[in-house]
């Protein structure tokens, strides 16, 4: 079984240290985000909860109806109309609990740099690859080195020597009018913005390949850009490594295209989560 918690401002969850969810970071978490009280993406950000829920045997009885409703009680009584909304779901013994809560959200600049960290590889062969756990503290301890020298964040490499992710976003590159992304099997979690662009690009006649790429594939790179639930489309000015010092144009016509029309996408998929908002708003 599975209950719903929802964390309030000013409330507090209560972890019992003997369950997994605590002592070994058992569980799997999502994060969404609210603009003007309308949650984005919810269908997407869902489907991918539900299905890590059923892989890791954490489902329960949850339901998207159910979860849907605990986050909109939590925006009306918060009156939260900009901001991050997660979801937690840990392991508590022989049930599987699901907290809901929101937190601030941290924009980035309009650009960033990167750097490229090749010591400590992503594994693709885990059975955590293409999950959002809470086992996050290794991307957080790099995400965190990275920001200490002055960069946003850190490019990894796997094990097989290919790009894959930074540690909380997915990666595009532009070469000759063709936008590549690493492709799910270099073990890079199916980010819900990621998809939309793959989407949005070949409505656009851009065309996308997902693939297996090596470092220096960045040396011819015309135009770098991450993508996640919270920032978007956020392109990058530079990557560096100890052997590249890479940077790309801005700005480019086929990044440029795919920001105008996601956020045309985002507004056509948007939840509305308050009765507070003017009619005007939802056009």
């Amino acid at each position: 079984m599975s209950k719903i918690v929802i964390l309030k401002s000013g409330s507090q969850a209560c972890l019992n240290p003997l369950h997994s969810g605590f002592a070994h970071g058992f569980g799997i978490f999502e994060t969404m985000r609210i603009t003007g009280g309308r949650l984005e993406f919810w269908q997407a950000h869902c489907e991918r909860f539900l299905h890590s829920a059923k892989v890791f045997n954490l489902h329960g009885n949850l339901t998207e109806a159910a979860i849907l409703a605990a986050i909109r009680e939590l925006v009306q009584s918060e009156k939260l109309r900009d901001g991050i909304v997660k979801l937690s779901l840990l392991s508590e013994g022989a049930e599987s609990c699901c907290y809901v809560y929101s937190r601030s959200i941290e924009l980035p600049d309009e650009s960033v740099r990167l750097q490229v960290n090749t010591q400590s590889a992503l594994n693709e062969r885990s059975v955590l690859a293409g999950h959002k756990t809470h086992n996050y503290m290794e991307a957080m301890h790099l995400k965190q080195l990275a920001k200490s020298v002055g960069y946003f964040d850190q490019v990894r490499i796997n094990t097989a020597g290919f790009l894959t992710e930074t540690t909380v976003a997915n990666l595009f590159f532009v070469k000759d009018n063709i936008l590549y992304t690493p492709a799910l099997s270099t073990g890079i979690l199916p980010g819900v913005i990621r998809g939309e662009v793959i989407e949005i690009a070949r409505k656009h006649s851009i065309s996308v390949e997902e693939g297996h790429y090596p470092l220096d594939a960045l040396k011819t790179t015309e135009a770098f850009f991450l993508t996640n639930s919270s920032v978007g489309i956020l392109p990058v000015d530079s990557i560096e490594a100890e052997d590249l010092s890479a940077t790309f144009n801005h700005p480019s016509k086929v990044v440029e295209t795919l920001k105008i029309a996601f956020e045309d996408t985002k507004k056509r998929k948007l939840v509305v989560l308050t009765d507070e908002l003017e009619p005007k708003e939802l056009e």
